[in-house]
């Protein structure tokens, strides 16, 4: 009589090894460890130290930019010097800019209007400047003139000429601040003296009180 072989395809995998398992008893052949039934094949773990080749490496995960800028920190801007502006003795006061350049330009005015005389049209341009920094520490306590001059109030309305730098947290180089854009629409910024692509956006509500 002809003997008829069946081989019998094996239903339960080893959840540890994924090993088939063509026995009765509840211990995985190959590993050893207990067998918790499972019908599919299931794939093998890698070796430590491994890669699993049948699967792509995740993509590493995505990092929020440090900032909006180039995705940078932000440089923490300093005072490198302080100089308090006086007269005869006295701190100088925001207001008293606003005034004497408002009075000034009054009275230049006046002198276009009237023709009280040539010598008072002297007074338009220094005028105009002491209104516009008195006027503009009012409203934000810190005035760039012509790119070149800062000038802060203090809360007691004290004014100081004030110088800015600090290190680029790029380059380590050394950063101040620009005036960038068309003279009537240009803008300050913090930029590096090394890489100008190393930039960021000035705002001096950002500064410390003096």
């Amino acid at each position: 009589m002809p003997v008829v072989i069946i081989h019998e395809r094996a239903r339960v995998h080893c959840q540890t090894c994924g090993a088939a398992h063509r026995g009765r008893g509840r211990l995985c052949d190959e590993c050893s460890k207990t067998l918790s039934g499972l019908s599919d094949a299931k794939q093998a773990p890698p070796p430590l130290g491994g890669f699993d080749v049948e699967k792509e490496p995740a993509a590493p995960a995505y990092k929020e930019p440090l900032s909006k800028e180039g995705g940078w920190d932000r440089p923490q801007l300093v005072r490198v010097d302080v100089i308090p502006i006086a007269l005869a003795g006295r701190s100088l006061q925001r207001g008293w800019l606003t005034a004497f350049g408002a009075a000034g330009l009054a009275v230049t005015i006046g002198e276009v209007a009237f023709k009280w005389g040539v010598w008072w049209f002297w007074f338009v341009v220094p005028s105009a400047i002491a209104f516009l920094i008195g006027h503009g520490l009012m409203k934000k306590r810190f005035v760039r003139l012509a790119g070149l001059l800062n000038f802060e109030a203090d809360k007691s309305g004290r004014v100081y000429l004030t110088t800015m730098g600090g290190s680029c947290p790029v380059c380590n180089a050394e950063i101040k601040l620009k005036d960038i854009g068309p003279q009537k629409r240009s803008k300050t910024v913090i930029q590096c003296a090394d890489n100008r692509t190393h930039q960021w956006a000035f705002d001096p509500k950002q500064l410390e009180s003096l």
